[in-house]
């Protein structure tokens, strides 16, 4: 819909331009003189390009759509995540449940971190063509993320 390359790169300025372009081509205000017909496919394409341009400038929707797009179910048949993982995640959660004040910024340098090791491993396997690993550290991303949001309402 974009005409832009399928990647987990996006030039965000490139992005922008042509979601302005897009939307000056189907906005309602601007084709007023159609048939009603034609003006719930305008609609209809407007919201389609909202909802694509939503999608992609969030870096991890955009990489959630690019391993269904890739692989349809891909995410689904990965959820399963390693028992080891799950466990640190859970007492990732308790530290931040109970994080004291004075811990809080060092903590959310070393969620951030976790976060980026996420990104950089989710990169990684998609390079190399492995959708299932990608898949799992997507879902794996969501406990740090969900974590540093939990940390950052403390703060």
């Amino acid at each position: 819909m974009f005409g832009l390359t399928r990647s987990l790169d996006i030039d965000a300025q490139a992005l922008e331009k042509r979601y302005l372009a897009l939307s000056r081509e189907c906005h309602p205000d601007l084709l007023r003189t159609q048939e009603v017909g034609d003006c719930a496919a305008v609609l209809q394409r407007s919201a389609e390009v909202n909802d694509a341009f939503s999608i992609l400038r969030d870096p991890w929707r955009r990489a959630r759509a690019l391993l269904e797009t890739a692989s349809p179910g891909v995410l689904d048949r990965n959820k399963k995540l390693d028992p080891t993982f799950l466990a640190d995640a859970l007492e990732l959660a308790e530290e931040v449940a109970f994080a004291k004040q004075e811990h809080v910024q060092p903590l959310q340098r070393r969620l951030a971190a976790c976060v980026d090791a996420d990104w950089a491993a989710l990169r990684t396997a998609i390079e190399h063509g492995d959708l299932d690993a990608a898949a799992r550290r997507f879902h794996a991303s969501h406990y740090h993320k969900k974590a540093l949001s939990d940390l950052e309402l403390k703060a």
